[in-house]
């Protein structure tokens, strides 16, 4: 592959997870605080152990992770859509179990390092990749993942929460952060023959995830009556 060409799509790659992560971190900050209250504590708790995770997923990426750095890649987009497209879900699925309260909070927390985590993994992973094709430099793929991060937490405050609602936000952001996995098959010229079959099985994964999650996004409405029904009948 052109590296002039892959370059530019490494960086929308890098914009569009920054992006994606960090409002999952804010559906799980905001719906916290709806369910267990204490707005400003979620929120400082759900930052707070978001970037103490995403240093653990750093920490994490070692050489056998990043030998082949777009299947793992792949392989972590296809649990951050999991995890995040369907983390509001989940909250109400655990809350609907009248668990008590601090298995709940430790469950709902639980969610919030594997976001951090998986998160802490893709800049190291985008390193390896810009730095063995030598497409681009460590500065530029910092430099854009933070302006992706500015920009999901501006999205978010103004447009996704007050407007679409936290369901239609999850499934819609789980859906970019998906569309985002399947387009790395642009990148497939960069993936050595060892591990090109390994990729196409973890891709076609991350298409049928994709077509999941869609479906939800566009039944988001119900999926929401549903949830909410249950979580006021729960008072």
């Amino acid at each position: 592959m052109n590296t002039a060409f892959a370059s530019p799509i490494i960086n929308v790659l890098i914009f569009i997870l920054a992006f994606c992560s960090i409002v999952y971190e804010l559906l799980l900050a905001q719906a916290l605080s709806a369910f267990l209250e204490n707005t400003v504590l979620r929120y400082c708790v759900t930052i707070g152990l978001y970037m103490f995770s995403m240093g653990l997923g750093a920490l994490a990426a070692e050489e056998k992770y990043t030998k082949h750095p777009i299947n793992t890649l792949l392989s972590v987009e296809i649990l951050l859509t999991l995890i995040g497209g369907f983390s509001l879900g989940i909250l109400h699925v655990l809350n609907m179990l009248y668990l008590p309260r601090i298995v709940f909070s430790a469950a709902a927390h639980i969610l919030i390092i594997c976001i951090g985590v998986l998160t802490g993994f893709e800049v190291p992973l985008f390193f390896e990749i810009v730095r063995i094709k030598k497409i681009s430099s460590e500065n530029i793929v910092l430099g854009v993942n933070y302006f992706g991060a500015f920009v999901g937490t501006g999205c978010f405050t103004f447009v996704f929460y007050p407007i679409a609602g936290l369901m239609a936000t999850s499934f819609f952001v789980g859906f970019i952060n998906a569309l985002a996995g399947t387009s790395l098959m642009i990148l497939r010229g960069l993936i050595s023959k060892e591990a090109l079959k390994p990729f196409y099985r973890l891709w076609t994964l991350q298409v049928m995830i994709l077509v999941m999650i869609g479906i939800c996004l566009f039944c988001s409405d119900p999926i929401n009556e549903y949830f909410m029904d249950r979580y006021m009948n729960a008072f």
